[in-house]
């Protein structure tokens, strides 16, 4: 027989580890993938699975929001990246195996800290590139 969980108790669990809980949100600031406009920041954090968007205003942390690679890699971003006149050599090879194995190429870029932020601008050292991020919050196309 399982147990059923009432919101009571969720309360009661957040009351307990409210500092363990502050602590692991404070922890998934990823340093490296950090937006900054006038009033706010906006850290992007890369996880196996799933992508978390945290807004910051004055140090606090305002909001979490879990999007899917899908999302912030869209097909429409993979296709104007395949229209880039200078595509680094290794980059076309992953277009040319299709979407699905591109996309898992920039995936596992974003998750081994390989596409930074310096500056305000999206970097993927390794190739000289750097990546436009629309206003949605979702890889755009490429500046240079």
């Amino acid at each position: 027989m399982g147990y059923y969980i009432n919101s009571s108790a969720v309360e009661d669990f957040e009351n307990i580890f409210i500092e363990s809980i502050k602590d692991s949100i404070l922890q998934m600031v990823n340093k490296s993938f950090l937006l900054k406009n006038q009033h706010r920041e906006l850290s992007i954090s890369f996880y196996e699975h799933y992508i978390v968007l945290m807004k910051i205003e004055n140090n606090t942390v305002l909001e979490l929001t879990r999007i899917s690679y899908e999302y912030f890699i869209p097909d429409m971003f993979l296709s104007e990246v395949s229209t880039f006149p200078n595509l680094p050599p290794r980059l076309k090879r992953y277009k040319n195996m299709g979407d699905c194995r591109f996309r898992n190429e920039i995936k596992d870029s974003l998750k081994d800290g390989k596409i930074i932020v310096q500056n305000n601008k999206v970097l993927w050292p390794d190739y000289g590139i750097i990546l436009r991020i629309s206003p949605n919050i979702a890889l755009e196309g490429i500046e240079n």
